[in-house]
């Protein structure tokens, strides 16, 4: 029971073949259990008395700003899409346009699950409510231990960008700077914060569209022939095919760079009218991302006339667009990457600011951690102790090598996407996500099917890449059992046992 939360000691609804009860003798103290008898949807209702709610003033665009903040296309061009290029050279247009199918399988799952569960912990509460608080529980552990390696590599990726065009400023002092102004934006008003990034983002598309618009005005080759007859740097600088190994890799990097929207989830709580509009939101946040990335990488393919030196460039976008319209055009272009960097911080500081809000709720940690952490600004809405909180993380995660971070954010997907793919499938089957109301996925049970095929494929993927995404997996496989024996030993034997909060 929260300590500022009146004592519930039975409150009891029937209507319209419902049932919710909140009871405080039931499993989870102040909660409501909803029973869903019919096809009919279920309102989200909250815990009367309840003075730490998220402030529900959000509408689908500001979401959708939000949510695309965090996808940052021009980040997971510059930054996975160069790694692609340099490795697959004109094989990129291949593998990013099989970007775009992952991404929908994705967006499709996703938006099964976070229309029928819209809360601010994102996948954790609707797995952990369809397949159980242990599988629940693994899951919010995956996303609580990336949060701040994941805020720290943006951080620090703003250093590099901006450092390149001031070599006098220092990478650290740059890094805690973007870091803090990140967290003061996303101390505000989460409309005020929409606003904000919906700003930064206008500029980050504009340079995406730029980056197309230089790629397709002098074609140099067809898309037909580059996805048919991948080449890339050879030996003394010649163009050979590409090995199909290779091509593989760079497929679920692909994948990688264009998969996301599920972060639409955590602003549930700020979103009106959410089991209608979560569905939509996260399907167009997915779809806009991949094709803000996917068509960018593949006009640079079609347009690149100087293939081998674009290959041989660290970064091969900002030597594109430099020998087509000059190295001031480039350095503008670098400062649109540094401003879309520093709009995904912010973005990502705010959903992982409403995961950090859900600990608390769900009482992970000790009652005064517990307390702090779901406290809400009164006038703002904002949960800024969570806030506080990852932004302490993601600074300490800052003194951590680049390298690391990259370990312990790169196996998120496979987990995540398993987890996800499974809870849609049982959920449908068992009358708990595509009611009526929800957002449903066609053809069921296709796209979760298709889901658990691609997890089994990312980690196999991972498990050969010695690098980085075994590690990953690996780590990320240790921090689960810790997190399953911390759900066991501790959260299991607590008089009410513990689930998710779905009210």
């Amino acid at each position: 029971m929260h300590p500022a939360q009146p004592l519930i000691k039975s409150v009891e609804w029937r209507n319209e073949g419902f049932d919710l009860r909140a009871a405080s003798g039931g499993r989870r103290e102040g909660c409501l259990t909803i029973q869903q008898p019919s096809d009919r949807p279920v309102p989200i209702l909250s815990v009367a008395g309840d003075a730490n709610q998220l402030h529900r003033k959000l509408g689908s665009l500001g979401v959708l700003l939000l949510t695309l903040s965090c996808l940052s296309p021009v980040l997971s061009i510059y930054g996975i899409g160069s790694d692609v290029l340099m490795h697959a050279g004109t094989g990129a247009a291949g593998t990013f346009l099989c970007g775009i199918a992952v991404a929908l399988v994705w967006a499709v799952v996703y938006a099964e699950l976070g229309s029928a569960y819209p809360y601010s912990g994102g996948d954790y509460v609707g797995v952990g409510s369809i397949l159980g608080p242990w599988a629940g529980f693994a899951s919010l552990t995956i996303w609580t231990v990336t949060a701040g390696p994941t805020s720290a590599f943006l951080a620090k990726t703003i250093a590099t960008y901006f450092t390149e065009l001031v070599p006098a400023a220092s990478p650290m002092m740059v890094t805690f700077v973007a870091l803090g102004a990140a967290i003061m934006v996303a101390l505000l008003a989460a409309r005020t914060s929409a606003l904000m990034t919906g700003i930064f983002l206008s500029i980050e598309m504009l340079a995406v569209l730029v980056l197309i618009g230089a790629g397709f005005s002098h074609p140099v080759r067809s898309l037909v022939g580059v996805v048919l007859h991948p080449v890339t740097l050879g030996p003394s600088d010649s163009l050979v095919p590409v090995a199909m190994g290779a091509m593989a890799l760079a497929g679920v990097s692909a994948a990688y760079a264009t998969t996301g929207g599920n972060q639409a989830i955590a602003f549930g709580e700020e979103l009106r009218d959410p089991h209608r509009r979560m569905g939509a939101v996260i399907l167009l946040a997915a779809l806009i991302g991949a094709l803000a990335t996917a068509i960018p990488v593949i006009a640079v393919v079609i347009g690149a006339a100087d293939l081998p030196s674009i290959q041989k460039s660290p970064a091969p976008f900002s030597a594109f667009f430099a020998a087509v319209a000059g190295p001031t055009a480039g350095h503008a272009l670098s400062a649109a990457v540094i401003v879309a960097v520093f709009n995904a911080l912010i973005a990502e500081i705010m959903f992982l600011a409403r995961l950090f809000f859900s600990l608390g709720r769900d009482e992970i940690f000790h009652p005064t951690v517990n307390a702090v952490l779901r406290s809400v600004h009164p006038s703002s809405g904002a949960p800024r102790a969570a806030t506080w909180a990852v932004g302490a993380i993601s600074a300490a995660c800052c003194f951590v090598n680049t390298h690391l971070l990259v370990v312990f954010v790169s196996g998120l997907t496979v987990y995540s996407l398993g987890l996800v793919s499974t809870a849609v499938f049982v959920g449908r089957r068992r009358h708990m996500t595509g009611r009526l109301g929800y957002w449903r996925s066609p053809l069921f049970p296709l796209a979760p099917f298709l889901g658990l095929i691609l997890a089994v494929g990312f980690g196999i993927a991972d498990l050969l890449d010695a690098d980085a995404g075994r590690p990953s997996l690996l780590l990320l496989g240790a921090c689960v059992v810790a997190g399953l024996a911390w759900h066991n030993f501790v959260l299991r034997k607590r008089p009410n046992g513990w689930a998710p909060r779905v009210g």
